[in-house]
């Protein structure tokens, strides 16, 4: 390629650069900058008070699962069986038993 075919050809990607740069949607007003600290703040201590007491639940442990229906809990609750999966939300009112492959409750956790 010549110097004048090289140079005709840069000009013409930047100009097709361009147009297509044109044909890109505007962003939609969702996509505004947030103040995550700010945000997990509030977030945080809107929920602490809604926290479950999983400390105080701890004496479940080596438990049968049935023991779960007996205990009046205010919030959801989950049942995690023995390398069940699950989804990674994380909800702090929410209360996780963990099992064992025998039906004992393992753990007792927030999230």
């Amino acid at each position: 390629m010549t110097n004048s075919k090289k140079t005709m050809f840069s000009a013409t990607m930047i100009v097709a650069a361009f147009l297509l740069q044109a044909c890109q949607p505007t962003v939609p007003t969702y996509f505004q900058e947030v103040d995550v600290i700010a945000t997990q703040a509030q977030s945080t201590a809107a929920t602490t008070t809604q926290a479950c007491n999983s400390g105080t639940l701890q004496w479940m442990i080596g438990q049968p699962e049935g023991v779960i229906a007996g205990v009046e809990l205010v919030g959801p609750v989950r049942v995690i069986s023995y390398n069940q999966t699950v989804s990674m939300d994380h909800n702090p009112t929410r209360t996780n038993y963990y099992l064992d492959t025998a039906g004992r409750i393992t753990r007792v956790t927030c999230g």
